[in-house]
């Protein structure tokens, strides 16, 4: 009996356990005992990835708390970042349209084995904003880590500094004059996000967005398929731009 209730503590059955006793062979029941464990392996590598979502979606929902700057850019490290990216076709709305194609593009059978998050976003045009005009080029969701395949729609962000603002752009007006001055020696043409942060569940166009500009003197390219054809687009601020963000870590700490 004592035996029965050890073995349950694994899973099994009282079915599964009479079966490999009554066999009466200690090889074959140290075969049941290791393809349980095997299962038992599985299992904590999937509750171990549920629990590391989990942590990723309250760290969500707390972020903004700890990132309110009333209104002023502020500069930060990001990590290298993924992305799958839906460009926005000229005269579409910008808020529904090319994120159902995105959605669909999610759950075709050739993105399967992609772990996305649950992190939204658009990438801007960099002087449309400074113009205060937000004008989206693609709708993007976040992927966990890098996916083996390749695809024309997937993105790779570099790591590195970025410039950093919070706005309700799908609600409010944007004051990109702001920004202009400190872009205004940019040798290239910086890569902009807007990473959506819900703040409610019942108007989305009045969520937060944390706009991030690349800075720093790494140039990269996007390749040209992801921007109509028209070539390679260069990344990359320098001389001005990059003494402002110095500047800003430093008016942020003082704050």
């Amino acid at each position: 009996m004592s035996r029965v209730k050890y073995l349950q503590q694994f899973g099994f059955s009282l079915e599964e356990i009479r079966d490999a006793l009554a066999a009466n062979d200690t090889r074959r029941f140290r075969t049941f005992l290791q393809r349980r464990r095997e299962n038992l392996q599985e299992e904590a590598r999937r509750i171990s990835d549920l629990l590391e979502d989990l942590d990723w979606y309250v760290d969500y929902y707390s972020y903004l708390d700890s990132r309110d700057y009333n209104g002023l850019p502020y500069r930060q490290e990001e990590p290298e970042r993924y992305l799958l990216a839906e460009p926005i076709r000229p005269g579409e709305d910008i808020y529904g349209t090319a994120g159902k194609r995105l959605t669909q593009m999610q759950h075709s059978d050739q993105f399967s084995d992609a772990h996305f998050l649950r992190c939204h976003g658009y990438l801007l045009d960099f002087h449309a904003l400074l113009d205060g005009r937000i004008l989206p080029t693609h709708y993007f969701v976040y992927l966990r880590r890098q996916p083996a395949m390749q695809h024309p729609n997937l993105i790779t962000i570099p790591a590195g500094p970025y410039l950093c603002v919070q706005a309700r752009i799908l609600a409010e007006p944007f004051d990109g004059q702001a920004l202009r001055p400190y872009f205004r020696n940019a040798q290239s043409v910086p890569l902009v996000l807007a990473n959506e942060y819900e703040d409610n569940f019942t108007s989305f166009r009045d969520c937060v967005y944390e706009i991030h500009i690349q800075t720093g003197l790494e140039c990269f390219t996007i390749k040209p398929c992801l921007f109509g054809g028209k070539g390679p687009i260069p990344v990359c601020t320098t001389g001005k731009a990059g003494r402002f963000v110095r500047y800003l870590s430093v008016v942020v700490q003082i704050l």
